[in-house]
């Protein structure tokens, strides 16, 4: 997906032909128009890439290669919105791979914005490098021998990582100091590398081409373009043209009439570029901004990041605006600018900020200083800047220093607070800062001081000198806090006047327990008013002093209101019964009942004993809270004992009413014990309606008297109370007296059956029935053990008939009990026989059926259902009677399905089939019976699997269903003949997939035509109408197909057409195509049916190129030309298709057939570069003689790449120098003159096109192959290129090659520029020549040479003048001495003479001490 979500390109390889050749496939996809397009190719990707360097342009790149076609092309195309005033991008150059591998294809693509390139690897290894604004190869090599199969971008270079089969991970980037001057002179092949080199480099900022910018900067500047030459100094790498020298340029240069001053256009064109200002930039313009006070302008540009923040630059702009200078340093960042400006400007508060973000130390101390008296505020911040140590740092200024600043101030405040802040952390090492910061605080703040104790944060000062202090003050708080000897704080604590009762408290929880114990002692005993203090503190430190401790404190001083309010806030926290029971001791005698019922009954960490035996000894008037006690902890027999014998009865009724009724029965067991008058037991349960009464029967009942109850329990039962124990109790009371107790236990239905039950076992066995019966199944269990004890076998087995109990009966059904037997003989006998209730009897069979007793059932059944005529039509026996038959007889399931009418057929034949009981015929009778076919025929098919007697069956039924479900079995049987008839029979045609697919794979297309012509009777379906069309088809009856075809009919002709066309039924898919007016598939029917003039008709009709060239193939093939030329021309003039054409008339060797094709489609409106271009092509190829006229003719129309690439392959060279000579390739053209000259050299065309390269090696790479081949025209050669070539490289290159003498004429031309190059060489050539006159012309004309080595070189020679032309360089170079020294060797007094007279004085006496001379 590309970067804007608009686009989206997936794509993928396949291989026709088993990997002999690969094709790729790739589909892009517009999610904006929702719209897609399929192309041939590889290695789709996305780029946003500078192709213009002003814009950014979004493409998609691709190697592109269509499956009929061996080239590979790169494309690089635009899909996002153009630079305004320009096309899209599109570009498609081909790509040239390895020629020892043929078969190799791309793998890899990876896009480089940054540099404006595409890398791309083959399968076999190979890197391709292309340029993205031109497509063209700048890099082709082998990198790995294995293949590279994964890759990714490499973020930090913009090139690419790639991983091959061995696992080598190879990283691929551009050498930004190489690339630049690698495509300058290893890219030859392409036609204009310099200028790509020159566009890449100002694209990307690259080095390697400053040639090329200083070239082009003059050019436009001579041209007066100054506009141009500043976008051109703009793009330049570095600061190559973006320094002080151009600015001084553009400032010398004229103004243009009507146009702004140079320089103000170039920087009016910095400005509007992408970028901003270099240094040197901004101070110019600043400069002359300034000067003009226009401020606002400098402020626009610094906000949109023009210019080049610098030191410099803020220095300037702070003579005239120090606030706008201020600006400037932080931006740049300078931090020692940036607080002299805040300072400078008043903006004090902005100092602290900006030091904490640049993490900057200035002198803090001597800005306090100066801050301080003018903004105490500001300067209070900067010291707590200067002195902060958050993350270990050590602070920038002395903290005392800075402290003694505020102090000299008498800024007492801003000390504190600058204290308090500097001093955290609690250092040692500070500790008389933390005893100042006190001190000065408790004499002058005392409210500060405390403060500043109540954050707790200082603990190094002077304690004891600030105690002294705290307690002159009278804050005792902060004295006793900062005292540690005891005795000190024993006076102090004492002073309670003051202190508050909370900061005692506070207090005493820092002294270990021993002092505060102590100090409690002292409050207590200086003043009673003080035992809220003690209590207080007693239990906020309960957990440090022992809390025992602390109560016989209380003691000691008789304080058991003491005891009380401490222990009751303790009590709640505490679990030591000790301390429990001195608070109810302590409650007690302070007459506090209530508290002591309060804990008895809310709390159990006392020792209830110890409590018991002191409540009772202590003999309370109310005993309520040891009525409590004893009721919680279990002691009612040893409370009713304590309160019967102590006369108070009374609160044995009250306790039993209002406090614990559930204690009934064991108040009534002990007063039963203690022989209490029955008169008073009778008053006491006259009062209670509710208790447990099985605890209360039982304590009756163990002492046997539970009659004594029978009135009580009868009052209760009378209340309609349905409490079981209630009615137990009744029952076991009548029962035991014979009180009638059948009625009654067949009326009543609250009491426990069980019990009852139990109870009458011994008694009288009937009676326990009736109560277990009473019981639902609750005693089964019983029931079943009491009547086989008793032989009562006729009572169980009515019993277990009537439970209709499945569990129960397989109890009593198990094999192993030894009562089974006599049941069963009962069961059978009279307990089933004489019910009336059918669902009782379906229980029993089912009964019988899982415990595996079939012959007993079947014989039970077979009584029941056949010959009891109550239970024979129930419609569930019947069902049980044939379900017991399959499972146990089933030899006796089809007497039953015939003999019975009233069963559920459905259930039972599905049971029939299940595979443990496989009975088919008993199914299919019972599917017969209930009258439904379409099952029956399905056992006969699926279980049975006779297809004959289902036909037999299916012909006495004759059902439409029946028939379908045959016809479905026939077909699966590869009946197919059969299975139609059946189909047709039924009238079915559902399965007409399934029908057509089985008569097409059989061709049964007869038949398939009927069960069609049924099938379009029943339904309008497209696939029958089609199916009908193709079986015609393949039947022959083309015209059943023409008639069917001119009816009312829903197929899809063309879809039918194509089938046929696939199949090769060419007549059929003539009359489809025809009638469905597909003109193209008709004309490639009637190319099969070598009907050629039908077909170039339909392909008139169809005009589409795809039709063209299958007819212009077709024709080509059968030698029908005139015909394929009439094709051919439509396919001329579509340039996509023409090498397609070209193809077919070459693979069959028509050549001269095509080339008159393309000679006559020349003259037409629509012929296009395309087709000059292949023309030309063929000439090259097959008729060379032909191919320069037509390249005079129409050089301007054809493709020039491609026609080099066909003239470069069959060696045209001559017409290749010109077409590279008109496509502007001088390099090009110059390196094929020379590479073979003996067909493309011609030295005119040579000069014109040599003054035109961009490449100047070639200058004197010429000037070798002219001295190869033709020396005599060198001179020529040279003086035409004479203002291009470097005259010193020349001139040494011809020095190395031995012939610079033939160079002579050239030379003297250039001579008139004196460069010291050419004036050695020509001095040389004239020495060699001993041409003395010229010699000396020269060394006085041009004086740019080394003329003392020449002097050197020329002071022995054997002529005289070249010695005096010697002696005349010396005195030119002021060395009169050697000249005087040569000259009177030779005996030229006259010349010594004038010579001496020159002479300056120093070096005449030099001279005459040297030399023989006279004085003259």
């Amino acid at each position: 997906m590309d970067s804007s979500n608009k686009w989206t390109i997936m794509g993928g390889i396949s291989s026709p032909d088993g990997g002999q050749s690969i094709n790729g496939t790739m589909q892009l996809y517009s999610i904006e128009h929702k719209q897609q397009q399929i192309i041939e190719g590889f290695t789709p990707s996305f780029a946003d890439a500078n192709i213009d360097p002003t814009y950014k342009s979004s493409i998609v790149c691709f190697i592109g290669k269509k499956s009929s076609e061996t080239q590979s092309f790169v494309h690089i195309n635009e899909i996002g919105v153009p630079k305004p005033g320009s096309n899209k991008l599109k570009i498609k150059k081909p790509i040239s791979y390895s020629p020892d591998v043929a078969m190799d294809f791309p793998v890899i693509m990876q896009p480089s914005e940054k540099y404006g390139v595409i890398f791309m690897i083959s399968k076999m290894g190979y890197l391709f490098i292309f340029e993205m604004a031109t497509g063209e190869t700048i890099f082709r090599n082998r990198i790995s021998n294995d293949l590279v199969f994964c890759s990714a971008k490499n973020t930090s270079n913009d090139g690419i990582l790639c991983i091959n089969r061995k696992g080598q991970v190879l990283s691929v980037a551009i050498d930004e100091e190489k690339v630049i001057p690698y495509i300058l002179n290893s890219c030859g092949h392409i036609p204009d590398n310099v200028g790509l080199a020159f566009k890449m480099a100002q694209r990307s900022n690259l080095p390697g081409a400053d040639e090329l910018f200083v070239k082009q900067f003059n050019q436009l500047l001579a041209q007066a373009d100054y506009s141009g030459a500043a976008r051109v100094a703009i793009s330049a790498p570095g600061d190559l043209l973006r320094n002080m020298n151009t600015i001084n340029k553009f400032r010398t240069l004229p103004q243009a009439q009507g146009q702004p001053q140079p320089l103000l256009q170039y920087f009016s064109e910095l400005l509007n570029g992408s970028g901003k200002l270099n240094a040197i930039e901004s101070m110019e313009l600043v400069k002359r901004v300034l000067e003009q006070n226009r401020k606002n302008l400098i402020e626009e540009w610094i906000k949109n990041d023009k210019l080049e923040i610098t030191d410099e630059l803020g220095e300037l702009i702070n003579r005239y605006d120090p606030q706008l200078a201020l600006s400037i340093f932080i931006r740049k960042g300078n931090p020692e600018k940036v607080v002299q400006g805040f300072v400078q400007t008043g903006q004090f508060e902005q100092i602290i900020p900006f030091c904490k973000r640049s993490n900057y130390n200035p002198d803090f101390v001597g800005i306090i200083t100066k801050v301080c008296p003018v903004n105490p505020e500001a300067a209070l911040n900067l010291a707590k800047l200067a002195c902060n140590r958050e993350g270990g740092k050590q602070p920038m200024a002395d903290v005392n220093q800075v402290f003694q600043i505020f102090m000299g101030f008498n800024r007492i405040q801003e000390g504190t607070a600058f204290l308090l802040e500097a001093l955290a952390g609690n250092r040692s090492e500070e500790a008389h800062l933390q005893t100042q910061l006190f001190e000065m605080n408790i004499k002058f703040a005392p409210k500060v001081a405390e403060a500043i104790f109540q954050m707790k944060m200082f603990t190094h000062y002077d304690k004891v000198k600030i105690a002294q202090l705290c307690e002159q003050q009278q804050l005792f708080a902060r004295a006793l806090e900062n005292y540690t000897d005891i005795n000190d704080i024993r006076r102090v604590i004492l002073n309670t006047h003051v202190l508050k009762k909370e900061e005692i408290v506070e207090f005493l929880g820092s002294l270990d327990p021993q002092q505060a114990l102590a100090c409690l002692y002292d409050l207590l005993k200086s003043n009673r008013q003080n035992l809220q203090i003690v209590i207080d503190s007693a239990v906020a430190y309960n957990e440090t002093i022992p809390t025992m401790d602390l109560i016989k404190l209380f003691e000691t001083f008789g304080a058991f209101n003491g005891i009380f309010f401490f222990v009751s806030n303790i009590l709640n926290t505490c679990e030591d019964p000790e301390v429990y029971f001195k608070f109810i001791e302590a409650s007690v005698k302070l007459g506090n009942f209530r508290e002591v019922e309060r804990v008895i009954r809310e709390t159990q960490h006392y020792d209830p004993v110890k409590v018991k035996d002191f409540l009772k000894e202590f003999r309370l008037q109310d005993p309520r809270p040891l009525i409590y006690l004893c009721d919680m902890h279990g002691f009612v027999d040893e409370l009713t004992r304590y309160l019967y014998k102590n006369g108070q009865s009374r609160y044995i009724e009250a306790y039993l009413y209002r406090v614990n009724i559930q204690a009934t029965p064991a108040v009534m067991g002990t007063l039963l014990d203690l022989d209490a008058e029955e008169s008073f037991i009778r008053k006491i349960m006259g009062g209670i309606t509710m208790c447990n009464v099985e605890e209360l029967v039982d304590e009756f009942d163990k002492r046997n008297k539970l009659k004594f109850l029978q009135g009580w329990l009868e009052a209760r039962a009378s209340e309609h109370n349905e409490d079981p124990a209630i009615h137990t109790a009744l029952a076991k009371i009548y029962v035991s007296t014979a009180k009638e107790p059948q009625k009654f236990l067949e009326a009543n239905n609250f009491y426990d059956s069980k019990i009852v039950g139990k109870y009458c076992e011994d008694i009288d066995p009937h009676l326990s029935v009736l109560a277990y019966k009473k019981a639902k199944g609750a005693c089964d269990q019983e029931l079943i053990e009491l009547t086989n004890k008793h032989y009562l076998y006729r009572i169980q087995a009515k019993y277990l008939v009537e439970r209709q109990d499945v569990e129960l009966w397989k109890e009593v059904l198990q094999e192993e009990n030894p009562h089974r037997k006599q049941l069963v003989e009962q069961v059978v006998q009279s307990a089933l026989p004489d019910t009336k209730n059918a669902d009782e009897v379906s229980v029993t069979v089912k009964a019988f059926i899982e415990a595996d007793l079939p012959h007993e059932l079947i014989d039970l059944l077979d009584k029941i259902v056949l010959h009891t005529s109550e239970f024979s039509n129930i419609k569930h026996l019947q069902n049980l009677l044939i379900y017991t038959a399959i499972k146990s007889a089933k030899d006796r399931v089809m007497d039953y399905i015939n003999r019975l009418e009233n069963f559920d057929g459905h259930k039972l034949a599905k049971y029939a089939l299940e595979p443990e009981n496989n009975l088919f015929e008993e199914a299919f009778a019972i599917y017969t019976k209930i009258n439904e076919p379409e099952l029956a025929v399905d056992v006969l098919l699926s279980k049975i699997g006779d297809l004959e007697r289902s036909s037999i069956f299916a012909e006495k039924i004759n059902d439409p269903m029946v028939w379908s479900k045959l016809g479905q079995a026939q077909l699966n049987s590869d009946m197919v003949s059969e299975a139609i008839a059946s189909y047709i029979k039924a009238n079915d045609p559902t399965s007409f997939v399934m029908v057509i697919g089985a008569a097409e794979r059989e061709e049964k297309y007869d038949e398939l035509i009927q069960f069609l012509k049924m099938a379009r009777e029943q339904m309008k379906e497209p696939m029958v109408d089609g199916e009908l069309i193709y079986a015609y088809a393949k039947v022959g009856s083309l015209n059943d197909i023409e008639e069917f075809i001119n009816q009312t009919n829903s197929a899809d002709i063309g879809r039918c057409g194509d089938r046929c066309y696939d199949e090769k039924l060419w007549e059929a898919g003539k009359l489809l195509y025809s009638h469905a007016g597909n003109n193209g598939r008709l004309a490639s029917c009637l190319v099969h049916l070598k009907q050629f003039q039908a077909a170039l008709e339909a392909a008139k009709k169809a005009n589409t190129p795809k039709t063209w060239k299958e007819v212009s193939c077709a024709c080509v093939r059968a030698r029908e030309f005139r015909l394929a030329a009439v094709a051919g021309m439509n396919i001329l003039i579509h340039p996509d298709h023409l090498e397609d054409l070209i193809d077919q008339y070459e693979l069959f060797g028509y050549y001269e057939e095509l080339i008159s094709l393309l000679e006559n489609g020349l003259g037409g409106e629509r012929s296009h570069i395309g087709l000059y271009t292949e023309l030309g092509v063929l000439y090259a190829k097959y008729m060379p003689k032909r191919l320069m006229d037509h390249l005079r003719t129409y050089f301007q129309k054809v493709n020039i790449p491609k026609l080099l690439r066909a003239c470069e392959t069959y060696q045209m060279w001559n017409e290749a120098v010109f077409l590279y000579s008109h496509y502007d390739e001088f390099d090009n053209a110059i390196q094929t003159m020379m590479d073979h000259s003996p067909s493309a050299w011609q030295h005119d065309l040579f000069v014109q096109n040599i003054q035109k390269v961009a490449n100047s090696d070639l200058y004197y790479r010429a000037m070798g192959f002219y001295l190869e081949e033709n020396p005599l025209l060198l001179n020529d050669l040279l003086i035409s290129i004479a203002n291009k070539v470097d005259l010193t490289k020349a001139v040494s290159e011809m020095r190395k090659l031995g012939f610079l003498i033939l160079i002579e004429q050239f030379l003297r031309t250039v001579q008139i520029q004196n460069i010291s190059a050419v004036n050695e060489a020509l001095n040389e050539i004239y020495i060699e020549n001993e041409d003395h006159e010229s010699l000396r012309t020269s060394v006085t004309e041009f004086d740019n040479f080394d003329q003392i080595m020449l002097a050197k070189k020329v002071e022995s020679h054997e002529l005289l003048e070249f010695r005096r032309i010697a002696a005349l360089m010396y005195r030119k170079n002021k060395k009169y001495l050697e000249s005087i020294r040569l000259s009177q060797k030779d005996e030229l007094y006259k010349v010594n003479i004038l010579v001496i007279h020159r002479m300056p004085w120093k070096q005449l006496k030099k001279a005459r001490s040297q030399t023989q001379l006279k004085d003259s």
